[in-house]
């Protein structure tokens, strides 16, 4: 994934209408870029193997959720 620059940062605020002075656009950069590392290093685990497990409803809970 390619790196946020600050144009990129103050443009996104922009569009989310949130103000960032220029002279902080730096170090939101980073901590984007940091956040958006850290995320990618995030792997899903392999849910193939994994049964599933039954779901008890209580009849006190049907009766709460209502028709």
């Amino acid at each position: 994934m390619a790196d946020l620059t600050d144009g990129d940062v103050l443009a996104l605020a922009r569009a989310s209408g949130i103000e960032i002075p220029a002279d902080l656009a730096p170090e939101v950069r980073e901590s984007l870029n940091g956040l958006l590392e850290a995320l990618a290093a995030i792997t899903e685990p392999d849910l193939a193997a994994v049964e599933p497990l039954p779901i008890i409803v209580s009849a006190t809970a049907r009766q709460q959720e209502g028709p």
